[in-house]
């Protein structure tokens, strides 16, 4: 008997259509690389963690370990603005069109977002990431420790970091396992001087948190998520907290004032994308943190005023400029140095002391 014919196949035109991935808009194709970029470093982000420890040869035996040595995305994830499910949903649904889309051209992609965030905002007076930015405007200027805040800056005293006679609460606050070494170069052991910027002041109960701006991990956010990849990831302190950002934009949705001379802090990462993508601001005026500086109760004030000795601390107010200044190459003053020429007094006095400024 005759066969019965069964369906006819697909057309060529039918399977292309069946198998076609999904064009995904270009004005969404940076959300989900952002996506992909941060769900696949959750996996190894312990390792980016402790990097600090082995990235700053040759002081690098002087570093203390973190207190914990937890996922650093994986905790940053976990704050308004970078949710951990909102990422992943977006992952399974936009994965195979980011594969397609992108060319893992990574290092080109840097190279054009420096130059296309030098067009917006210039390279202004030799520092990286505005024409706003006047380095014959910087000022500074010593602090009674009753007047500190936050957005303040503390400096370590070279007495209490540098090699000597003393205790060595001053480094043990700040993640070092003892003071600097005297025969250290000069450049080198103001590296390792600490400028800490205070982001909470609560001087009722004597705490206060804040972050090392100076200290860097050796790592980018490049590393981990496919915006601001050319911002370095510095180490805030030995303290766990999620990845904080401080910036200059109010713009920036869910961020909060950070002192009286126009600082902000925190906010939506994709917020901050925003404003960088579509907005006015510059990526270059970011600057990201991984862990922070913590005091508990009745610490902050007794390190800051001590009821006998020297405090390990010079306290300081200085414009927003020179908080988010970088320090690029061997012929940048250290931040240290500059703050302490332009606060003059005690600090300028200690940098002298201690052979520090020459």
């Amino acid at each position: 008997g005759a066969r019965r014919a069964g369906p006819a196949p697909p057309s060529p035109a039918m399977v292309s259509v069946r198998h076609r991935k999904p064009r995904v808009p270009s004005s969404v194709r940076w959300r989900l690389n952002a996506a992909a970029s941060a769900a696949a470093a959750v996996a190894t982000a312990a390792a980016a963690v402790a990097v600090h420890a082995v990235a700053f040869a040759p002081w690098a035996k002087l570093t203390a370990s973190p207190a914990t040595s937890g996922p650093l995305l994986a905790s940053a994830l976990r704050r308004p603005g970078f949710g951990a499910r909102a990422f992943a949903r977006r992952l399974q649904v936009g994965r195979s069109a980011v594969e397609e889309a992108d060319d893992g051209g990574n290092d080109d992609s840097i190279n054009v977002e420096l130059f296309r965030q030098s067009l917006i905002q210039g390279w202004g007076g030799g520092v990286v990431g505005g024409s706003t930015m006047d380095v014959n405007r910087d000022w500074a200027t010593i602090l009674n420790a009753s007047e500190v805040r936050a957005g303040d800056l503390i400096m370590g005293d070279p007495a209490a970091f540098l090699e000597g006679e003393g205790g060595d609460e001053g480094p043990r606050r700040v993640g070092l396992k003892g003071r600097v070494m005297s025969d250290w170069p000069t450049r080198e052991k103001l590296r390792m001087m600490p400028v800490v910027l205070l982001t909470r002041v609560d001087t009722d109960r004597g705490t206060a948190e804040g972050l090392w701006l100076t200290m860097r991990t050796g790592r980018l956010m490049g590393d981990f998520v496919s915006h601001f990849q050319s911002r370095p990831l510095l180490y805030g302190g030995p303290e766990e907290a999620g990845l904080t950002m401080v910036h200059p934009y109010p713009q920036v949705p869910g961020s909060e004032v950070l002192g009286e001379n126009g600082l902000y802090i925190g906010g939506e990462f994709t917020g901050a994308q925003d404003w960088v993508e579509e907005g006015e601001g510059s990526s270059l005026r970011f600057r990201f943190f991984m862990n922070q500086v913590r005091w508990g109760p009745g610490e902050f004030a007794a390190e800051l005023a001590p009821g006998s000795g020297r405090s390990p601390w010079i306290p300081v107010r200085c414009n927003s400029d020179l908080v988010l200044s970088e320090v690029d190459s061997s012929d940048d003053m250290p931040l240290w140095l500059r703050v302490a020429r332009l606060a003059g007094g005690a600090a300028e006095e200690a940098a002298r002391k201690h052979n520090l400024d020459r």
